[in-house]
């Protein structure tokens, strides 16, 4: 069962070599002589370290590790560095922007065979059995503007919705303080009204009555 599997991992892994190099030639083909070289540069090392990563993690889906290793394990082979005096190249971010900015015949060619190498069935079992492969195949599908397969997508995560707070009560609106005035009315409030005999000088004056019969 191991010996077949194996098998199986390693002609995906040769198959997506070969994909990887081709699409590496295409940045080399006469219509795309105009287009800058340090972002073809940039291109071709991100393709080649997907490569690398695609291949290691198919061929060694779960690498033992050493508990004390007795000497520095060696680097994984890298592509070539640019030249030191050159700057690194930002790729884009949109959705199938090698396709956007590499117009013409040669990129969807690769991208045609590509979309039939994620259909293979072998490779979404490989896929499950190490779902580190995912790391390598969704960048691509990304700049390629490939539909993911079902096994590539991943599940999204529940919205945990933020505890509403607490109905606070209306706070009681505080009674403004009296002024000086006010407090010495309720201090001292005003004497009633004496009582007044009629005649007295403070009485009030009587209306007179007029007759109006006359």
């Amino acid at each position: 069962m191991e010996q077949s599997t194996n098998r199986t991992a390693q002609s995906l892994a040769d198959r997506f070599t070969t994909l990887a190099r081709l699409l590496r030639q295409t940045l080399g083909a006469p219509d795309y002589a105009r287009f800058d070289l340090s972002l073809k540069r940039a291109i071709w090392h991100r393709i080649s370290r997907l490569s690398l990563l695609f291949r290691a993690l198919a061929l060694n889906p779960h690498p033992r590790r050493a508990r004390k290793p007795s000497a520095k394990p060696e680097p994984a082979p890298e592509p070539e560095s640019p030249p030191s005096g050159a700057k690194k190249r930002k790729l884009p971010a949109q959705k199938g922007w090698l396709l956007q900015t590499f117009p013409g015949h040669h990129i969807p060619y690769v991208r045609g065979h590509l979309i039939r190498f994620l259909e293979d069935p072998d490779l979404s079992l490989l896929s499950g059995e190490n779902p580190r492969i995912g790391r390598v195949l969704r960048p691509l599908c990304h700049m390629l503007a490939i539909p993911l397969p079902d096994y590539l997508k991943l599940a999204r995560k529940p919205r945990h919705s933020a505890p509403k707070p607490a109905h606070k009560p209306a706070r009681r609106r505080e009674k403004p303080e009296p002024s000086f005035y006010d407090y010495m009315l309720q201090k001292y409030p005003a004497p009633p009204p004496r009582p007044t005999l009629p005649g007295h000088i403070y009485a009030p004056t009587a209306s007179p009555k007029i007759n109006f019969e006359r």
